[in-house]
Formats: C-alpha cells, structure tokens, sequence
C-alpha cells in the first residue's frame, strides 16, 4: 500500500474502533472480567492514542532520509528509504487481548505491511471482535486474523511470513526465537520476568502506596510489566506495608472479591497455580480466595528469597516484599532473575537513580511510578535478554517494522576516470594525504 492509502485506511480503522467501543469494553469483561473502566483506559483508550499518533506522524516517518556522502563519492545523494518487510506474523496473549494485537498490528500497517494475526483462544470474546474490525477496513489478503480455530497455534507457526513478532512466555518466546530462525526472518519478542520495585524514599508514602498497589493489581496482577516483588529499605518496610494495605482497601472496598473493579484470574489452571502458590507460602485461607469468580484477595507480606513467589513471574495480585539495608543489596537479589521487563524506582535521590540506571539491566520503566511507562507512543518499549528483543510503539513500531534500505544516486554525466584499472597517474598517498 502507498502512503495515501495506508492512511485512509487507518483513519477508517480508527472510526470503525470508536463504533465498536461498547463491545470491545463489553469483551474485555466477558473475558477477563475487567471493569469497564479499567479495560477503557488500559486496553480501549491506549489503542486509540497508538492509532491517532501513527496517523499524525506516518507522513514524517516515511519521508527518506538524506545522508552526507564522502567527498569520493560526488557528485550524488545518499538517501535511507523505509520500505515494509512484506507479510508479518503477529502473535497476540490473552492478558491484555485487544491492546496486545491491536498496536503492534498498527505499526506494521503504517509501515505498509500485510499482517496475519493470531489471537488468544483464552480470550475468545475480544478475539470475535478484533475480527470483526478488521474485516470492514481491511480484506483478508491485508489482514488475516484468526486463533480460535483449531490446529491456530501451528497453523500460525505454518504461515509464509517475513517478519515474527510474538507477545507471550519466555518459555514460548524460545520456541517463537526457533522458529524465525528456520525461516531466517527478523522477529520481535515481547516477553516477561520477575519486574521489581525498588523503594529507599521517605516521603509520600501513600502516594508510593497507592502506585504500587495500582500497578500490582491491574488485570489482577496479570501484566507482563506488573511489579513482581518489593524491595523495600529495611525501616520504611512496615509503614509502607500498612499503607499499601490501607491502599488495597481504598480501591476495593472490605470485601474485594465482591469488587467489579478486581478483574478475574484468567482460568482455573492459573487459578490453581496461584493458590498452590499461596498453600506454599502458609498464606491460604478460604475466604480470600473465589473459585467461582476466580478471584483472589490482594495480598501484600513479606518474605525472602526462598519464598516459592521468588521463583517464577508471578502474574497474580501478590507482592512479596523483601528488605535491604543499602542500594548495592537490591542490584545483587536482581541479579537472580536478571534482565527484567521492568523496573520501579522509588526515589527523589540523583545519585540512587543513576547507580540502578548503570548497574542493572532491564528493559524499560518508570521513576516514582509503575506501569504508565508502556502508555506513552512517544517512548519505545521492550525487553532485553530474557525479557524480550526489539521495541515498539509510535515511531518505534514504524522503524521495527520497515527495512531501511540505502540508495546511492549517481549522475552518469560525471565519471571520474582514476576509479578504473590501471589507475593511471593516480597516487593514493598524494591523493588521501594519509
């Protein structure tokens, strides 16, 4: 598609979103029993700013650039031009069904791609809607979606792609890494792991409280970038943990599982793995736990690192919190699960933001906040290591998914003739001067 095209057809693609807003906020709770107002700004509103931002920008984006050349190399143009990769295999997870699909897809639509996508069977009401969608804007050779069918899984894995991009476990995310290697196609992996907090401030610690709380509890804990444990300096352990429960009362009333706005867990096997967890822990009890509703109490304690949460992501409304005397304690308990998603660093200290900055590895995050990093299109987002490989969003979803490819442009007018054999009353030492 040309640029005028691929613009009409995201402006349509934008509309025919907003028609369809009530039952995508409608699927979200069907699915994951997401309050409306938490799917509309989590998921619904964050497509929404993704899509407006491309069709902004797409016109500046896809200008070529212009490059200096060497003197050697004139009378010409050096110029960078960003054309699509041809078909991208998009594979979406179930956590946060409709945003996970959606922006990577407008990215490698604004490139000028074609897109086959593989949605989440655990999500099949969000799945039937995005289908939906794109079917009116887009005909199936520009976009295939699928993924409640069966057999999708390999079926995708099948597909003749040029370019993978897959949103999931680092468990699959290998096999995904396998698999674009057999095809010898570029992928993007946006992956997880065990994302900390870090928390040396003294200050506002109900405003820490309540941005720890909200960043751990969204979609019940079941975000790749949710915090996954709390460290914690050693004599603000016990008041931050008072308020953070003071916090979890504030967003969800004295009986939380009776709460619209704690989303469910996603299905009984997860369920079953987190109240294993619980039982391992001694932090069991019947009435903080609805098998019906799957859902679980929020719950902050703290532990160490030989707590079964320590192990693997959690992805559930827990936080282990674990205390430490000095800055240097929190880089070496990170090293365990090194490479996070993300990271969260509480603190006004300059000097405690840059020793985190040099000395621990991670893909992206936030200063005295979480999670709100992944909502800005202005801002890249990714892993690294096992967290993930390649970004997007906004400009950086346009460059992902574009090859940039170098053009030279010459005039034949003007040849220079000591370029060709014998190299006749050319002297290179004279010429170059070195």
């Amino acid at each position: 598609m040309d640029l005028k095209e691929r613009l009409y057809k995201l402006e349509n693609l934008n509309f025919t979103i907003k028609k369809y807003r009530e039952e995508i906020l409608e699927a979200l709770e069907t699915d994951l029993g997401k309050s409306m107002e938490e799917a509309y700004l989590s998921e619904y509103l964050m497509v929404v700013e993704e899509l407006s931002y491309a069709i902004k920008n797409l016109p500046k984006w896809a200008k070529k650039e212009r490059k200096i050349l060497p003197f050697y190399q004139q009378v010409g143009k050096g110029e960078i031009h960003y054309l699509p990769y041809g078909r991208v295999g998009i594979a979406s997870p179930w956590n946060y069904p409709f945003l996970l699909a959606m922006a990577p897809a407008i990215g490698a639509l604004a490139a000028g791609n074609t897109v086959v996508l593989k949605t989440s069977k655990k999500a099949p009401a969000t799945s039937k809607i995005i289908k939906e969608i794109f079917a009116e804007v887009y005909a199936e050779e520009e976009v295939l979606v699928y993924g409640l069918e069966e057999g999708s899984r390999q079926r995708f894995m099948d597909e003749d792609i040029d370019f993978l991009f897959f949103t999931g476990s680092t468990k699959v995310g290998r096999q995904m890494a396998k698999l674009a290697g057999e095809k010898m196609i570029p992928l993007v992996l946006e992956l997880g792991g065990k994302s900390p907090i870090i928390v040396s401030e003294a200050e506002n610690l109900k405003t820490v409280a309540r941005r720890i709380i909200w960043g751990k509890t969204l979609n019940a804990g079941q975000t790749c970038v949710a915090p996954d444990y709390l460290l914690v300096r050693k004599d603000l352990e016990e008041p931050l943990k008072a308020e953070m429960n003071k916090a979890i009362g504030e967003f969800f009333g004295p009986n939380p599982l009776d709460s619209p706005h704690l989303s469910s867990i996603i299905d009984l096997d997860h369920f079953n793995r987190l109240a294993s967890l619980l039982k391992d822990q001694g932090l069991y009890e019947d009435s903080l736990v609805d098998y019906e509703k799957l859902k679980f109490v929020p719950r902050v304690f703290s532990t160490d690192m030989t707590s079964p949460f320590m192990e693997e992501e959690i992805f559930g409304p827990f936080l282990p919190v674990l205390a430490f005397e000095k800055l240097e304690d929190c880089a070496e308990i990170i090293k365990a699960h090194k490479n996070p998603l993300a990271l969260y660093l509480f603190t006004e200290d300059k000097k405690e933001i840059s020793y985190v900055l040099e000395n621990i590895s991670f893909g992206g995050g936030a200063i005295n906040d979480t999670l709100v990093h992944l909502s800005i299109p202005s801002l890249p987002f990714g892993g690294v290591g096992a967290s993930g490989q390649g970004s997007y969003h906004g400009k950086y979803s346009f460059e992902t998914f574009s090859r940039k490819v170098s053009i030279l442009k010459k005039s034949a007018k003007i040849d220079l003739p000591f370029r060709y054999p014998p190299y006749k009353g050319f002297d290179p030492k004279k010429f170059f001067k070195k």
